[in-house]
This record gives structure tokens, sequence and C-alpha cells, in this order.
């Protein structure tokens, strides 16, 4: 009961978790039925059905066994001295292998194993499709967040141009700080040309490898990112639902199954038959049954042995990959606790900066700053903001990353 009472309840917390998770990255990420519809119709997971497909068959192949009837038909003619004579004569057998010393069983067993390769396979590919496609996606969010940033610098440059050609011809500043400002504009709206292009660049790309797909959009309303549990149950939670590690420790598996059923193959098959025969021109008739085995070699032995240590050898590749895998969902682990407190700081700088901007502006207009001290300011007043956004932008791709390797969002292969 105890048990039962754990169970349901670590299922209701890890359902809490991922409907958290669903609701904070929401506004961040494409609808998840698009998503969904785009990986799935995409060349490389249809090629991954193509291949499961192979693998399904193979493992029926396994299955059902390599033996197949054999058919033996011979025609001969006998001659006899006594009495004498010439006969034609007849032989017809029909033999297949039959599988002993529990074979069959350890075939079905290499069969479903198959089939759980074959699953977590086309699982896996699904979410490195899925992953692969969230990877473009922030890419895009980046470049559209660095066009509206320059689009945004460049209408400050152009108010300040107007401001500066107005305060000009009425003397309140040198030729010298209206050229300053113009530059600051001719500056501002190359950046806007490089960010375009850039952008229209990327997102011609993305349409065609992913159509259907919606343009990124800065977000309106938004939700934290919030703290993170424990390293531990989310590194466990991990590990056991990483498809990569999933699909090695079944290879294993099979491995394992494989050197097993080669190490049986020592005893060998016997192949029964039956064979009916006509001599003497039909004055004789046979009826018979026949018994055959291989005399196995050494060959069998050390192909058995050869398996068990790729067996082996793929054990300790797992072994390996747990120990990776583990220290580097330890580190984005860490680095997303360490890109929270940077936000945080960029947060209150910006805000900072904004402030020190507005006192430049009334200074400029007291006549207490120069246009280059304005110029200054605001650019890195914009400069405080874009950083701002591009590190929650990163912020929102670790976690958003984090949550689809732990399966809480975009979990298509269930």
């Amino acid at each position: 009961m105890n048990k039962l009472c754990m169970a349901l309840i670590a299922g209701g917390l890890c359902l809490g978790l991922r409907v958290q998770a669903q609701d904070a990255l929401g506004v961040w990420l494409p609808p998840a039925d698009r998503v969904q519809s785009i990986v799935k119709n995409s060349h490389g997971i249809l090629a991954a059905q193509s291949q499961q497909a192979a693998q399904l068959q193979r493992a029926r192949a396994t299955e059902a066994g390599a033996g197949e009837f054999n058919l033996r038909m011979s025609q001969q003619n006998r001659r006899a001295i006594d009495p004498g004579g010439r006969f034609n004569e007849q032989l017809v057998s029909l033999e297949r292998p039959v599988r002993w010393w529990g074979k069959a069983g350890l075939d079905a067993n290499l069969a479903e194993q198959s089939r759980k390769v074959a699953s977590i396979g086309y699982a896996d590919a699904l979410h490195e499709a899925s992953r692969e496609l969230m990877r473009q996606w922030f890419a895009l969010h980046q470049l559209a967040l660095a066009r509206e940033a320059a689009k945004a610098q460049a209408q400050l440059s152009q108010e300040l141009h107007r401001q500066a050609q107005l305060r000009l011809k009425q003397g309140d500043i040198s030729q010298l700080d209206a050229s300053l400002a113009q530059a600051e504009l001719q500056r501002a709206q190359s950046a806007v040309a490089v960010s375009q292009a850039q952008w229209a660049a990327a997102w011609a790309q993305v349409q065609k490898r992913y159509p259907g797909l919606p343009e990124p959009a800065w977000p309106k309303a938004q939700s934290d990112v919030p703290e993170l549990p424990a390293l531990q149950p989310l590194l466990q939670e991990f590990l056991q639902n990483h498809h990569e590690l999933n699909l090695r420790r079944a290879e294993m598996q099979g491995l394992r199954l494989q050197a097993e059923r080669m190490d049986r193959d020592r005893l060998p098959d016997p192949v029964l038959g039956v064979y009916a025969a006509r001599e003497r021109a039909g004055a004789e008739s046979i009826v018979g049954l026949s018994l055959g085995f291989a005399l196995p070699g050494s060959a069998r032995q050390a192909h058995a042995a050869a398996a068990l240590a790729e067996a082996n050898q793929l054990e300790e590749q797992v072994q390996q990959m747990t120990l990776d895998l583990g220290a580097a969902f330890e580190a984005r682990w860490l680095n997303l606790h360490l890109q929270r407190q940077a936000l945080t700081s960029l947060q209150s700088a910006a805000q900072t900066q904004a402030v020190a901007v507005a006192q430049s502006l009334k200074a400029f207009a007291m006549g207490e700053h120069s246009m280059t001290e304005l110029i200054q300011n605001r650019r890195l007043a914009q400069e405080s903001l874009r950083e701002r956004q591009r590190l929650q932008l990163e912020l929102v791709e670790s976690w958003a990353l984090m949550n689809l390797d732990l399966h809480r969002i975009w979990d298509f292969d269930e």
C-alpha cells in the first residue's frame, strides 16, 4: 500500500512538473501539434520509419528461424545381371532442420529484443528531430531579436537626428554635434539592413526545411523560468528517459542474447526428413525417415566467445556514456542557475542604464552633456537591453531543451 501511494505521489508530481513546464514555455514555443506534424512528416523521420519497418521484419525472420524445407529428387537407371534387365528408379525426400536445445525460445527472445531496439531507435529519431527544430527555432528568435533591436536603435537615432537638426537651426548645438547625430543614424540604418538580411536568409532556409513553422515573435506576456528542483531527482529522470542510452542498453541485452544463442549453436540442430523410393521399375517401394547431424568444429565456439566479448565491450561503453551524460546534465543544471543569476543582474543594469539615459537627455537639453555623451549613453542603454533579452532567450532555450530531454514537452513518441 505504501509503495502504491508513493508511486501515485511520484506520478502526480511528474504530471504537475510537466504541466508547469508546458505553461511556462508555451508562450516561447510554436504550438506542439504543429511541431508534431512538421517533425513526423520530415524526411528524416520518414526514413526512420522505414528503418523501423526493416528491423521489425528482421525480428520476424529471427523468430521464424532460418530452417527451410529441402526437397530432393533423383532419377537413376539400374542394370541387373541375375535376373538381367534394366530398371528405372526414383527417389523423393523432404528434409528440414529442427531447432532443438531451447533455440526456438532464444530466437523468440532475440526477436522481441529487436522489436524493442526498433521502437527505441524510432523514438530517438523523433526526439533528435524535435531537438534540432527547437535549436533552429531559438536561433531564429535570436536573429529576430537582433533585427528588432536594430530597428529600435534606428528609430531612436532618427529622432535624435531630427532634434539635432532643429537645434542646429536654432544655434543651440554645433555642426560637429549634428554630424555625430547623422553618423549615428547612418550606422543604425546599416545595422538594420544587415540584421534584416541575416534574418531573411535564415528564415528562408528554415521555411524550406520545416514548412508550416510559424514566425517567432517576442511574447508580450512571459512567465519566469521557475527554480530548478534538486539535481539528483532530475538526473535520475533524465538518465531513465534518455533514448540513446536506452538504445545502447537494449543493444547490449540483444548482444548477450545473441551470444547465448551462438553458444547454444555448439549443439547442432538435427535435420529430419522423410523419403520414398521406387526401385526395380516399381517392383520394390521404400518409405523411410532420415536423421542427420552436423559435426561441429571450433568455429562455433569462437563465434560465441566473440559475441560475448562484444556484449561486454558495449556494457562498458554504456557505463561510460552514463557517466558522461550525467556530468553533462549536471553542468547544464548549474549553468541554468548561473544564467538566472546573471539575468537578474542584467535586468537591474538595464533599468539603471535607462534612468541614466533619461538624465543624460535632460542634461543635453540644458547644455550640460554633449551629443557624443548622449549618443554613447543611448547606445549603452540599447546594448544593455539587448544583452538582457539575449540572455533571457538563452535561459529559456536552456530550460526548454532540458524539459525536452526530460520528456515534459514535445513527447511525440508516447
